[in-house]
């Protein structure tokens, strides 16, 4: 019994191993052209119309890819058995939470792309499970509601609450919630899509610049244990099975680090077993890749390092930081991964002068390519090129 219980522990322990390795040499597709992309957010459509305009716009102005959103806080903008429809579709109203609204956004791109080649990515994001200061409905099975135990817990022992206009995030560390996850990049992937991209995917170290609309006599000092997740029974019963009961700081840091690299080394792996060799795996990572790992427990250089994904892209949204961050992406992801998996991400809001200036930047850096945040400050909310839009778009094409 002793032997067969020591053949066991092996077998388990090669097995891990292959896994591991088999995500971490994700096979990679043929190699492409530069990237230049555009993110979509679910804020800038409503109807089928929307979609239309939206994906005419972003072909005809030499994008060649265009990361649209269809998961915002656990409801979705795709046919799914898994969360309910996003009340978005049907009126912005809560209560219509989980109608049908009679069409499917994430088809009708996919479709509206073809003629323009342009590669559509389905762009969820994947810890936040609910935004706003009402509850959704309980017959429409939101995990607020239905699962709130999934929910990170901050450092006094409550449970994370959304604000009016940021998230309650998901603990990665519970293995229903990572079996949930799986579960929608399943779905996604019955969809004729080039890629997957992932957006929030660290833990929410920010949560204490918003946390006083819930805990408005809150001091500062409160505010930051409120910031602090996730103190769950899950979270600190694995923590000390891992590490045992005297525990240093460093070692809940690594073990936050790994609870996040999990997930997306579950989401590649089940992405590699539903479309192998042709679905794209990307991901938005904070700017400054050096905070992203310490605080937000973010550790994208190794995600790149180990191919868990084929793009991380970069929301170097800085102003002053821009070439520094840039810097440090190129230091975290090693000069072979920066140059074929760092897609370098500019935030729009800026003036177009500092626009054209960091595009001309990323285009010198030997980086995999470059992302546009977003589709809104181009295009404006009635589809017509803006002001900004008519300098900046001409300078996107290499």
């Amino acid at each position: 019994m002793k032997q067969f219980r020591v053949l066991l522990a092996i077998l388990i322990a090669v097995t891990a191993v292959v896994a591991v390795l088999f995500v971490s040499v994700r096979p990679k597709g043929p190699e492409l052209p530069n990237v230049i992309s555009l993110w979509v957010t679910r804020f800038d459509y409503d109807s089928a119309e929307d979609v239309r305009k939206i994906i005419q716009n972003v072909g005809e102005s030499g994008f060649t890819d265009v990361f649209f959103q269809i998961r915002g806080n656990g409801t979705v903008f795709y046919n799914s058995n898994l969360e309910p429809w996003a009340h978005e579709l049907s009126g912005h109203k809560l209560p219509n939470l989980g109608k049908d609204p009679g069409w499917d956004p994430l088809q009708l791109a996919i479709e509206t792309a073809k003629p323009y080649g342009l590669r559509v990515h389905a762009y969820m994001n994947v810890l936040p499970g609910w935004k706003g200061l009402e509850d959704p409905p309980l017959a429409t099975g939101q995990l607020w509601s239905a699962h709130p135990d999934w929910f990170m817990v901050d450092s006094l022992g409550d449970k994370m609450l959304p604000t009016s206009g940021w998230y309650a995030f998901i603990n990665p560390v519970i293995p229903e919630v990572r079996q949930h996850l799986k579960g929608i990049v399943q779905e996604l992937c019955k969809y004729d899509i080039a890629g997957i991209h992932l957006d929030y995917i660290r833990y929410p170290h920010d949560y204490h610049l918003v946390a006083g609309q819930r805990y408005p006599d809150a001091s500062e000092e409160e505010l930051r244990r409120r910031a602090d997740f996730s103190y769950d029974s899950a979270s600190q019963s694995a923590l000390y099975e891992q590490y045992g009961w005297d525990l240093t700081k460093a070692q809940i840091e690594d073990f936050r680090r790994d609870s996040v690299t999990r997930v997306v080394r579950d989401l590649a792996y089940t992405m590699q077993m539903e479309k192998p060799g042709n679905c794209l795996l990307s991901a938005s990572v904070m700017g400054n890749p050096v905070d992203g790992r310490k605080h937000a427990y973010q550790d994208s250089g190794l995600w790149v390092r180990q191919g868990l994904v084929d793009w991380a892209v970069q929301m170097n949204y800085a102003t002053k930081s821009f070439n520094r961050y840039l810097t440090q992406m190129q230091k975290a992801a090693g000069k072979s991964g920066f140059r074929s998996s760092v897609v370098v991400g500019i935030y729009c809001k800026h003036e177009s002068e500092r626009i054209l200036t960091q595009i001309k930047t990323v285009k010198s850096s030997k980086s995999r390519g470059l992302a546009l945040f977003s589709y809104e400050y181009l295009f404006g909310k009635n589809h017509q090129v803006t002001e900004k839009g008519r300098i900046i778009l001409p300078e996107i094409r290499p």
